[in-house]
């Protein structure tokens, strides 16, 4: 039971509930500020009220007496006490306090008592011995002040002032009334703050389900995203500048990490092939060996086969040797390490990458164009010259691997504005749509049987890109069946540095 509660207390508030929890107890601060205020304000201004009422009520007899003695100045040219020169002591008291419903009190100019001035059947106005033992008249007359007192379980605003002749009145005027109309003032005021908090604690609610909107739609996207559905995204318009700027990295953020999944996924996969294909292409030739090999060690060949199985022997060797080199030429290239580029000329090796495939297929017509028509023309690109020597070897090697010997072949590179074009052109058989766009796929060959008796791997046009790659170049394949095939290069125009 502690434990659910400790859990409970320390389950961390919504923001939504903290903002209400907040206003609200803001608001409410103030109303009870306010309130306090406006009651004490108000009983004040009743007590205030109150007491000028009584004063009044003496101060009027005051005025009474004072003209009565100026018309009759031998009636009160010696007094000696309240009793003497008064006959009836009790004609000070006012009338307005004779006809009050509450106690009051005649003292001499010492305090005590004179009579009480009513009839014992009076009830609360015979109490004057009680109400004189609850204040300090002569005190309370000299300052000019009121005091409250209770008698007989009813409150009482007690005031005390001299009188004529030295004596002193306690008149007293009941505060139940106005004690029930500070009570109600509370009660009201106590309403109305309970129906303001209440409006204010739905309306920051409600405002704030709204400026939250935002926020709640980014936990549900993260939540889709962590379900797997990646291509969810943070649509909720509207919100503060903040919450939108906010949306936006989230989103960008989100489409990166999409990309990023999917290029790992696709690295994955390839990755899977890679390795699927590699051991597709070594299993062949191992497979050749060993059998030969086995023949050898049972003597199960005569000297023709045997001068004939070290031939296929030594062929499936040079194969695997090429396959390797290539496997690991293509892994640097992706590793991309920092390689020293310098000019190099494009045209030169171009040059010598045609004659070296008109040394293995003589009856190839092979034509030179663009700068190569021009004896000694140099077309300098700024990059590393064994990887463009590379490029140019592994397209001129796909047109002699994938075409007939006597299918005519250009061989162009030309200056342009933007760079510089390398364009290989032939007129074999081409390739279908579908074929093509696999063709810088691993080990992917559009004739398999044809590219495995003349020695292709399936790597060349991958390696072609991986070097166009490296050197911020860009490549474009264009071909169809019976169409024959052309590969375009283009390498920017860098400045260059004899």
């Amino acid at each position: 039971m502690n434990g659910t509660v400790k859990s409970a207390l320390l389950r961390p508030r919504s923001l939504r509930g903290s903002l209400t929890l907040v206003n609200v107890a803001l608001l409410a601060l103030g109303l009870l500020l306010a309130m306090a205020a406006s009651l004490v304000g108000v009983w004040t201004i009743l007590i205030g009220q109150l007491d000028d009422t009584l004063r009044r009520d003496v101060r009027e007899v005051r005025d009474v007496r004072a003209s009565t003695s100026a018309a009759s100045p031998a009636s009160s040219a010696s007094p000696a006490s309240l009793s003497s020169a008064t006959p009836d002591p009790c004609a000070v008291v006012p009338s307005a306090v004779l006809h009050r419903a509450a106690p009051y009190a005649l003292l001499d100019s010492g305090g005590r008592v004179v009579r009480s001035c009513v009839r014992e059947s009076d009830g609360p106005r015979a109490n004057a011995d009680a109400l004189t033992a609850s204040v300090s008249p002569v005190a309370l007359a000299d300052r000019g002040e009121g005091a409250s007192v209770r008698l007989d379980g009813e409150v009482y605003r007690v005031s005390s002032q001299r009188v004529t002749g030295g004596g002193i009145l306690l008149s007293t005027a009941p505060m139940a009334g106005m004690m029930a109309t500070v009570k109600k003032l509370f009660l009201l005021e106590l309403l109305v703050s309970a129906a303001l908090l209440t409006l204010l604690a739905m309306l920051t609610q409600r405002a704030a389900r709204r400026r939250l909107r935002p926020l709640e739609d980014m936990v549900q996207t993260a939540s889709a995203i962590a379900a797997g559905h990646l291509g969810s995204r943070i649509s909720t318009s509207g919100g503060s500048s903040e919450v939108a700027e906010l949306r936006t990295a989230l989103n960008s953020m989100l489409q990166q990490v999409e990309t990023a999944f999917r290029c790992r996924e696709e690295a994955s996969e390839q990755l899977k092939r890679f390795a699927a294909d590699a051991s597709h292409e070594l299993r062949t030739p191992l497979a050749t060996i060993r059998g030969y090999a086995q023949l050898f060690d049972k003597g199960m060949l005569g000297p023709e086969e045997q001068e004939r199985a070290i031939g296929r022997i030594a062929s499936e060797a040079d194969r695997m040797n090429r396959l390797v080199e290539e496997l690991l030429a293509l892994a640097r290239l992706e590793q991309q390490p920092q390689r020293q580029r310098r000019p190099v000329d494009l045209a030169l090796l171009a040059r010598e990458a045609a004659v070296d495939l008109l040394a293995v297929q003589p009856g190839r017509p092979v034509t030179e164009a663009g700068a190569l028509k021009v004896e000694d023309e140099r077309v300098p690109v700024l990059g590393d010259e064994g990887l463009l020597r590379r490029l140019v070897a592994n397209l001129l090697s796909n047109v002699s691997v994938h075409t007939p010997p006597e299918a005519p072949v250009t061989v162009e590179v030309t200056r342009e504005d933007e760079g510089v074009l390398l364009r290989v052109r032939d007129d074999g058989p081409g390739m279908r749509p579908e074929d093509a766009a696999r063709i810088f796929d691993r080990f992917f060959r559009a004739d398999p049987d044809r590219a495995r008796r003349t020695g292709g791997s399936g790597l060349g046009m991958s390696i072609v890109q991986a070097v166009v790659q490296a050197h911020d170049g860009t490549l474009r394949v264009e071909t169809g069946l019976g169409e024959g095939m052309t590969v375009e290069v283009r390498f920017p125009d860098t400045e260059l540095t004899a």
